[in-house]
């Protein structure tokens, strides 16, 4: 029995750790922008310069509960798109709703706001 506490703790550290979803890394110059499911309305624009993020443009706060689509254009790459939910300041992606916010700061290292928007 002793054994499996270990292997079982190991386990349940691997499983609460956020995965990289937006990729491997994110090197500067990349943009984040927040649009709405028809991307036709921008919600707010923001670049990775060194280990901070930076807003490009003044948000436009989407409603609470709204979907939203998340741009990811990394330099030399092909942009990719996410679904998400608002949810208080923060976007919840995908379906396993990962926070946004958390995974930029404990995924990404970077330096952010508190909320995306006030």
């Amino acid at each position: 029995m002793r054994p499996l506490l270990p292997l079982a703790l190991l386990l349940s550290l691997a499983l609460a750790a956020l995965p990289p979803l937006l990729g491997p890394a994110l090197p500067p110059g990349t943009e984040l922008r927040l649009l709405s499911p028809d991307l036709k309305t921008l919600h707010g624009a923001w670049r990775v310069e060194g280990k901070v993020l930076l807003p490009l443009s003044p948000p436009l706060p989407p409603r609470a509960g709204s979907e939203v689509r998340l741009l990811l254009a990394i330099p030399g790459e092909k942009p990719k798109t996410f679904s998400g939910v608002v949810d208080r300041g923060d976007v919840l992606l995908e379906r396993e709703r990962v926070s946004l916010l958390k995974l930029l700061k404990e995924v990404y290292g970077l330096t952010l706001p508190e909320r995306l928007w006030p």
